[in-house]
């Protein structure tokens, strides 16, 4: 039982964002983009089909080979990772982008659930089983599926789980402020872009106009992540007005599930989040000092006069 809530924590981490295990698979280069994306489908499926069996006590044979085969697959890419450490090694583990571990944490918690996957073969049930237990593999595989298929355009974002980039977080739980110091005081916007994307450069004019450019009590940075090429790049051709940071892909991947988005946040703390770059509309208010949804002014109030303004190719 244990084992098998571990798969579907699994599971359901990985199912949330299909696109970034897949591309984590890619980068690790286990498989090619191509292939990436549907043998991601097909993990989270299969994971989900026998944690579901597992917690249920549904321990025949195929369930059980299977969870030993997975864990025994699991435990040697844990131990190739801790042999040939990535570059990025917060990336390490079984529980997609969300859940970072070292690859020593990695290669432990899989030793510890191939020792789970042995010992459930004690309790291996024989004799005739109900149709209601052998529908059981089948309906979670196939709800698995549909699910990690779709959820890529359900507004699930802030569900337990799912990105770690919600309102009431603390910029220094998420680590940003390792990278955006200035974030513990004060009032920001912070863009989380991707710097290739054509759509995000054509909108960073209206940042510009709106909050990079104006003296306003509100400051803007950007958050990518880490790339010497396309930081020259992209400073050139969307010509930001305000300063983007980088940022290794480990600390940006918990933070969303896709780009932009961006947020807001007040004295170390995440007031408001956006799946997108902001209408001018809400640009002009954050300009103003308002805090979106609450109707009033920044805890500056004005009464502070605004922060000089400078520019940087970064």
């Amino acid at each position: 039982m244990v084992l098998g809530m571990v798969l579907l924590v699994s599971a359901w981490t990985k199912a949330v964002d299909p696109h970034g295990f897949a591309a984590q698979i890619a980068r690790e280069g286990l498989l090619s983009a191509s292939l990436a994306s549907p043998v991601a489908l097909l993990v989270v499926a299969v994971e989900a089909a026998v944690g579901l069996s597992l917690l249920l006590l549904v321990l025949r044979v195929p369930v059980l080979l299977i969870a030993t085969a997975m864990m025994l697959g699991f435990w040697l890419l844990a131990g190739w990772q801790y042999l040939y450490p990535p570059d990025d090694p917060s990336s390490c583990g079984c529980f997609g982008n969300l859940v970072q571990q070292s690859p020593g944490q990695h290669l432990l918690a899989n030793t510890l659930f191939v020792a789970l996957s042995l010992l459930a073969w004690r309790a291996k049930r024989r004799g005739p089983m109900a149709a209601a237990q052998k529908a059981i593999p089948l309906l979670g595989l196939i709800a698995a599926a549909l699910f990690t298929a779709s959820a890529p355009r359900l507004p699930i974002d802030d569900w337990p789980g799912v990105t770690r980039l919600v309102p009431g977080a603390q910029v220094s739980e998420l680590k940003i402020d390792e990278v955006i110091p200035e974030l513990q005081d004060g009032t920001q916007l912070v863009l989380l872009i991707d710097r290739a994307d054509e759509k995000t450069r054509a909108e960073i004019s209206r940042v510009n106009e709106q909050l990079a450019l104006p003296l306003t009590e509100v400051e803007v940075f950007g958050l990518a992540e880490d790339d010497e090429e396309l930081e020259a790049e992209f400073f050139w051709t969307a010509g930001p007005a305000f300063d983007v940071r980088g940022a290794p892909y480990g600390l940006l991947k918990p933070l969303y599930r896709s780009m932009p988005r961006a947020f807001l946040v007040q004295s170390g703390r995440i007031e408001h989040v956006w799946n997108e770059i902001p209408d001018e509309a809400t640009l002009s208010q954050i300009a103003e000092g308002r805090l979106p949804g609450r109707g009033g002014r920044s805890s500056r109030d004005g009464s502070s006069p605004p922060r000089s303004r400078r520019c940087s190719p970064r």
